[in-house]
């Protein structure tokens, strides 16, 4: 008999530690667990921007969670002292669902959700938790304890059953295979997906929100809890050593689900009782978007994942991530857009940021040895003046007109830069600005110059704004050479010499040429935000001030295509702030008259890591 249940088990034998299985299926149940998780969003209406938002901070919660419960003691003061993140490989998924809970209780009322929003993360993370128990059950990690049963599964050499029964001593160290070990990764496959199938059939329950999600986190726990029964200590990250208490000896892990389990079911039960007997569910108040609160968001992810290591993510992880937030903000940015494009559809709007942010996203990854890529973020602000004198011939059947149009225009919007530099500068970047142009018309006699009439109106402007800059080769004291092109596309300018037509396009192009650090000479077209509102062309004299690292002044005409006074003199800079990352790029031009122009910018630049 023992020799047949020693055959049965060799059948489920499983290959060794030469692929890697965990990282596939790890990435496809990550990957699932977000597309279900947005067509849920979608389903139930929330607004995407703020769902987004959600799924983005919830996600990094989940991801640090399940690592920082998997730290040891040694690595915990590493990062407590020091502040880096210790490179560690282990994981914990409890972890990850405290975290993410914790994550979820600390959005659900700033953003406006209902308790109902838990509930869609349920089915979703049964989903993927199943999907992942096939990578750690080819992978061997999470594995059970020696077992004589014929279900027992044997791992090849190299595999985590096989170093831990060869560190014990029960096998050789130059065994064939391990001894066959419980499936526990198995068993915790069918529990899933048991609790998963419960929720599908249980959907249509007029439960109150939150309770299915407490349903299914008490299950998963108290089936982990009954699990641990028969999992092998050497391959739990967590809670592992056990501990009696009278006639009961538990490991720690256990100890805890014991008592987490039957609070969590305690509160399903207790929410259930205490809704009233209607029948129906309630239906779930949906949130609004809040922009203010969404763009805060982003900003700390950015902040935090800025200071995490590159130990602290994974490449897939870091892609998703920053999938998520370049999403949050083309989908911002387009509903910005909106009121002042109401033709165009959003979607549409915020396709060039996608494509875009693509790139950046998908280029920042892997970057040579020798090259340095940095990511900044800037908004900025400004506002400007000019005046037209607008006079038409009648023709054969009218008398002639004169017009005179007094603009004031203000923008506002952000730019996203990939800066990237090994023996030449090459910037990616990409502008998103509106603004408002207001217009006071008179008309005058064009014999006279007496006024006839008066009106104002308020224009909305907006544009999208792609351009790559480049660079040669910058050496102290040597001659050097740079571009820049670009588009604006959207809702430019509106002139009254264009018949108050808006322009549709422009061309964003520039040159330089010179001894960068010392003095160079630059001419460029509708650099940036000076494309919307009045177009500007600049001619000047620039240096970098003896450096070579981005920071200069630039001094010159800027000429406006308004007809009386073109000319303006005018300032730019960019400018450091010590080490910080901060820069500013001021520029102010006038004719002092009728014609001025200011801009300020502020941006942030944040080293990416190498892999």
């Amino acid at each position: 008999m023992d020799n047949l249940l020693a055959s049965l088990a060799f059948r489920w034998a499983v290959p060794g530690a030469d692929a890697d299985y965990y990282t596939p299926f790890y990435v496809l149940a990550f990957g699932l667990n977000l597309l279900l998780l947005l067509r849920e969003g979608w389903r139930r209406g929330y607004p995407m921007r703020s769902w987004l938002v959600v799924l983005a901070c919830s996600s990094l919660a989940f991801i640090l969670g399940t690592k920082l419960l998997a730290l040891s003691g040694p690595e915990w003061q590493l990062l407590l002292s020091t502040g880096h993140w210790p490179v560690s490989g282990g994981r914990s998924v409890l972890g990850g669902a405290v975290s993410g809970t914790l994550m979820l209780l600390a959005l659900r009322r700033p953003l406006g959700f209902s308790w109902h929003m838990f509930d869609a993360f349920a089915l979703p993370m049964c989903v993927a938790l199943t999907i992942q128990c096939v990578g750690c059950l080819l992978t061997g990690c999470c594995f059970g304890e020696p077992t004589a049963g014929g279900w027992g599964l044997t791992y090849g050499a190299g595999t985590w059953p096989y170093v831990a029964q060869t560190t014990q001593g029960t096998i050789a160290a130059d065994a064939a295979h391990s001894l066959p070990v419980h499936p526990t990764q198995l068993y915790t496959l069918l529990l899933c997906a048991g609790v998963g199938a419960l929720l599908v059939f249980t959907r249509h329950k007029p439960w109150p929100g939150g309770s299915r999600n407490l349903l299914h986190l008490g299950l998963l726990l108290a089936g982990r809890w009954l699990i641990e029964f028969w999992r092998d200590a050497a391959g739990e990250p967590v809670g592992a050593a056990l501990h009696e208490h009278g006639a009961l000896a538990l490991n720690e892990l256990q100890w805890a689900l014991l008592i987490l389990a039957p609070a969590l079911l305690g509160l399903w039960v207790w929410q259930l009782r205490r809704q009233p007997a209607t029948g129906h569910q309630q239906p779930e108040k949906l949130p609004e978007a809040r922009p203010v609160l969404n763009l805060l968001a982003v900003a700390c992810i950015l902040l935090v994942t800025a200071w995490l290591g590159s130990s602290a993510l994974s490449l897939p992880e870091i892609l998703v991530m920053k999938a998520l937030l370049l999403c949050v903000l083309v989908l911002e940015a387009g509903a910005a857009l909106r009121g002042s494009a109401r033709q165009l559809q959003p979607a549409r709007v915020a396709l060039p940021f996608c494509l875009a942010a693509g790139v950046i996203v998908l280029t920042s990854q892997a970057p040579v040895d020798s090259t340095r890529h940095e990511l900044e973020i800037s908004v900025g602000a400004g506002e400007g003046t000019y005046f037209e004198d607008v006079e038409k011939k009648g023709g054969c059947s009218g008398s002639p007109t004169r017009t005179t149009y007094d603009h004031r225009y203000a923008v506002q919007g952000a730019t996203l830069e990939l800066h990237r530099t090994s023996d030449h500068q090459t910037t990616y970047g990409l502008g998103v600005w509106r603004g408002t142009d207001r217009v006071a018309y008179q008309f005058l006699d064009p014999t006279t110059g007496t006024l006839l009439g008066e009106a104002d109106s308020t224009h909305q402007l907006f544009t999208i704004n792609p351009y790559i800059e480049g660079s040669s080769e910058l050496h102290p004291g040597k001659l050097g050479f740079g571009y820049r092109a670009g588009l604006h596309m959207g809702r430019l300018n509106v002139k009254g010499q264009n018949d108050e037509r808006f322009q549709k396009t422009l061309l964003d192009v520039g040159l330089w040429a010179g001894v960068r650090d010392k003095v160079y000479i630059q001419a460029d077209v509708n650099r940036g935000p000076l494309g919307l509102g009045n177009q500007t062309v600049r001619t000047g004299i620039g240096s970098g001030l003896g450096k070579l690292d981005g920071r200069h002044i630039l001094v010159g005409l800027a000429t406006s295509v308004e007809e009386s006074s073109p000319k303006m003199g005018f300032v730019s800079a960019d400018l450091r702030l010590g080490q910080s990352g901060f820069r500013l790029y001021p520029y102010a031009a006038t004719n002092f008259a009728r014609m001025h122009q200011l801009n300020l910018r502020v941006g942030y630049r944040i080293p990416l890591k190498k892999k």
